[in-house]
């Protein structure tokens, strides 16, 4: 069975921008004196400097929203407005929700309350402060900042954290994060942090958005694209359901399209890469869906290479789905590195792209 090229281009299309326009960004309040490492802190979740590519301007008084155009993320900075006499703080930050925030859309999500291990100290006004965002019914974190000046042990993090757990038990988790990108990655709890904030917050588009604009845990965006490639699997299994022939497999092809499309999404290639290269990607995806199609990538993964009768049924479906649907989860990580890297371009996707890498991972996802 043949398939038009062109309307499966289209379908690929309208599903990604329809998506585009369901994401509803998330507002996430940053508070901290000046100087405790918030920047660093929102960089390595985004991997960006949000502040300096935000063309919003100063909002009600001691607060600053940014936002990136290529981050569904906005980020409400305290700027430390005076943190310090918490009845000012609360009247600020009162004053802030009531001229700025109305629906769901524009609430605070969530809170990062950021307090410098290099201080070694939690104040009686930060607890106050705390107090005062849980009573407006914003999920606020703890962040321990600059823990590359911890003990080896962790001891002034571990004291420090018995402090917010004995004043608010369970409604208050706490953190630690570092300007130290390597410390981060593998001793402390950005990977932690990012999932309490994509499970306390409530609205599933707000939610989704976190997750694109985050960078900081592939392990969360691979989470959430295994709901959406079991989805595909399900409606891959029913096409299947009566056995199919293998020049029939083109049938699969649409249901594909249409995961490869959120996949992408949950990874932030939706909003974070230019029109130029997100087509690009669009072309070189499709281009291997096509190839898989009629079947000639079947036999790198195990038991496929002797479907009975040459046909497939619901099992070989579904199971082929998943295993399309991790590679590409595998190959949108290697995309969002190179966005990191700043090295995305033309001959990076195309290296990314392949048909040896597609086949390399729908392999392994079958040994697995």
């Amino acid at each position: 069975m043949d398939f038009n090229s062109e309307d499966l281009k289209k379908k690929f299309e309208k599903e990604l921008e329809d998506l585009r326009k369901s994401v509803k960004r998330t507002n996430i309040l940053v508070v901290g004196q000046t100087g405790v490492g918030k920047s660093s802190l929102i960089n390595i979740i985004f991997g960006q400097d949000i502040a300096s590519v935000s063309h919003t301007k100063p909002e009600t008084r001691g607060f600053h929203k940014y936002a990136s155009p290529s981050l569904p993320i906005n980020i409400i900075d305290s700027e430390g407005y005076e943190l310090d006499v918490a009845e000012k703080f609360n009247s600020s930050i009162n004053d802030y929700i009531d001229s700025n925030f109305s629906g769901v859309e524009d609430q605070i999500h969530i809170a990062w309350y950021c307090i410098s291990i290099s201080g070694a100290r939690v104040l009686p006004f930060d607890l106050k402060n705390i107090e005062f965002l849980l009573s407006k019914n914003i999920p606020t974190a703890v962040v321990f900042t600059q823990a590359d000046n911890d003990t080896p042990q962790g001891d002034t993090a571990k004291s420090l954290s018995k402090i917010i757990s004995d004043k608010f038990g369970s409604k208050v988790s706490t953190f630690q994060a570092s300007n130290d990108a390597e410390l981060n990655k593998k001793e402390l709890d950005l990977d932690k942090l990012v999932e309490w904030s994509s499970d306390n917050i409530s609205d599933e588009n707000v939610r989704i958005a976190f997750i694109m604009g985050q960078k900081a845990s592939m392990k969360l965006k691979f989470k959430n694209a295994q709901k959406i490639i079991i989805a595909a699997a399900a409606s891959a299994a029913l096409v299947g359901a009566s056995p199919i022939p293998m020049s029939d497999a083109a049938l699969l092809v649409p249901i594909q399209t249409i995961m490869t499309s959120k996949i992408l999404h949950v990874y932030g290639l939706n909003v974070g890469v230019s029109t130029v290269l997100k087509n690009l990607i669009g072309t070189q995806l499709l281009t291997m869906l096509a190839k898989s199609a009629v079947g000639n990538l079947l036999k790198f993964i195990p038991g496929f290479g002797s479907v009975v009768g040459g046909a497939i049924n619901a099992a070989v479906a579904s199971t082929f789905t998943l295993s399309l649907g991790y590679a590409m989860c595998k190959l949108s990580e290697k995309l969002v590195s190179a966005e990191l890297d700043g090295i995305l371009n033309e001959d990076v996707i195309n290296s990314i792209f392949t048909k040896e890498n597609l086949e390399t991972f729908m392999n392994q996802y079958g040994k697995e």
